[in-house]
């Protein structure tokens, strides 16, 4: 049943993540609520599949849709990104709805699988930041990009200890570290006179690089910071906002990245 009606009959918008936009622009909270109108027939959809994974009555779905909003209201309020707002909540919907299911729906145990999710997504996340952060703030940033308390992020990384991530980029690969240490090495602050003199397979990692497809070339810039035409430094991000920004999960981003990895290693043979 819909819960997200209008008195009026207003004209649909081509791109969801336009309404979040004239939102921030004119805190006008008529487009707040005309995608609620547009979006709650995909919502239902989403929350259908949900209700039925946990063998929930339908009557639990008027919570989860105000969850939902809930949710987005919060979100939308400080959204300032080229990331679809919708991705960016996506991750938070699903914890809240959890989260749900656990206090308020009785017997009712959320699966292992949400519970693997988050322990996959801890121990990548710390193998990539303890290596610039010391433990505590290491500690502090995945508890703020993975929105839980700092003791759920220890209680994580307690539970993957020996966990082997067969889907992540291996960091520690020794046969990964030269080509790694090139990329990140080049976006130290050498002047460019220097940097050649030091690195003299420069051109032809710069070479490798601009052989690279559209997409698996803004991956690296985005991952590694720096850029594939002239090694410059970039801005970086992780792979999981890289993952949102070039469309792809942060699975399928870390895969794709490590086939590229592979690939460039081939020129240096």
């Amino acid at each position: 049943m819909r819960i997200y009606t209008l008195d009026y009959k207003p004209d649909r918008l081509d791109d969801f993540n336009e309404y979040f936009v004239r939102y921030r622009e004119t805190g006008n909270i008529k487009y707040f609520n005309e995608f609620l109108y547009f979006y709650e027939p995909t919502l239902e959809k989403y929350i259908n599949n949900f209700l039925r994974h946990y063998s929930l009555s339908s009557d639990r779905a008027e919570d989860l849709k105000q969850i939902f909003s809930s949710v987005l209201w919060s979100e939308i309020q400080s959204y300032h990104s080229e990331i679809p707002l919708l991705q960016i909540i996506k991750y938070k919907v699903w914890k809240a709805w959890h989260e749900y299911v656990g206090k308020c729906c009785g017997n009712v145990s959320v699966d292992s699988y949400y519970r693997y999710e988050m322990m996959r997504k801890t121990a990548f996340l710390f193998s990539q930041y303890s290596k610039n952060l010391d433990f505590q703030n290491c500690i502090g940033q995945i508890a703020k990009e993975l929105f839980v308390s700092e003791k759920t992020v220890k209680n994580y990384l307690c539970s993957s200890e020996g966990f082997i991530q067969t889907n992540n980029i291996d960091i520690d690969d020794p046969s990964n570290e030269d080509l790694i240490n090139k990329l990140h090495n080049y976006t130290d602050s050498l002047s460019p006179e220097q940097i050649v003199f030091k690195y003299e397979q420069k051109e032809k990692l710069i070479s490798a690089l601009q052989s690279l497809k559209p997409k698996d070339k803004r991956l690296i810039e985005m991952v590694f910071g720096i850029s594939c035409d002239d090694l410059s430094e970039t801005e970086r991000k992780t792979i999981r906002e890289a993952s949102l920004l070039i469309g792809m999960t942060t699975d399928g981003a870390e895969k794709r990245l490590k086939n590229i990895l592979k690939n460039l290693k081939a020129f240096f043979k």
